[in-house]
């Protein structure tokens, strides 16, 4: 019984010396973690992405945009599969050249909020007034993009799998002040006073 104190205190120690260590290892690694944390809030955020081209109609882009807080250097943007080159009848009009140049090279700098657009489909109405595209792209299309953080000591890959039939599936409701109900109103208006300006033209040359 006399050596119940002794055996408590020593237990107490080892006990004391437990927490101290775990609590230890835990400020590690939440320490770790916020820093982790800091780096990624911190960090460039390089992603690409298809958007509808409204008020064009039936037209998409592709665009590359810098979401981060900070700047992304050395920016690389492949395609799986790759961009074929546009069929030689369509050279002339085609949009493939253009989306190749600028991808075809590295970016030195893509700063914050910088957005990359490109027209990736042009809609022509096909069979059953079904849209396809003109470009000779593909439909479904996977972009791998690497960059290096500000001061190059980080690298990053980020992978993105694009599909142009998720798009096709929007719906949008338009209202009387939108872009495209403005431009039918102006087409109506023009259209009554050409006519107008025929019938005055007709009454003035069956006077004479």
């Amino acid at each position: 019984m006399t050596n119940w104190p002794a055996w408590i205190s020593s237990g107490a120690a080892v006990g004391g010396a437990g927490a101290a260590w775990f609590a230890s290892i835990n400020g590690v690694r939440t320490l770790r973690q916020t820093r982790a944390d800091s780096v990624n809030r911190s960090r460039p955020m390089v992603a690409a992405e298809f958007r509808d081209a409204y008020p064009a109609h039936a037209t998409l882009y592709l665009v590359v945009r810098n979401y981060g807080p900070s700047v992304a250097k050395n920016v690389r943007v492949t395609f799986t599969p790759e961009i074929p080159d546009p069929n030689p009848e369509k050279a002339e009009r085609s949009v493939i050249p253009y989306l190749k140049e600028r991808y075809g090279r590295v970016i030195p700098t893509l700063t914050p909020e910088t957005e990359l657009k490109n027209v990736y489909f042009s809609g022509r109405a096909g069979e059953d007034d079904v849209f396809v595209n003109w470009e000779d792209v593909p439909d479904q299309l996977r972009v791998t993009i690497t960059y290096e953080s500000t001061d190059r000591k980080q690298s990053y890959e980020d992978t993105y799998d694009l599909d142009v039939a998720l798009m096709q599936g929007e719906t949008r409701v338009t209202s009387s002040r939108s872009i495209e109900k403005q431009v039918q109103e102006i087409r109506k208006a023009l259209q009554g006073i050409q006519s107008a300006a025929r019938s005055i033209a007709r009454r003035h040359d069956d006077g004479k």
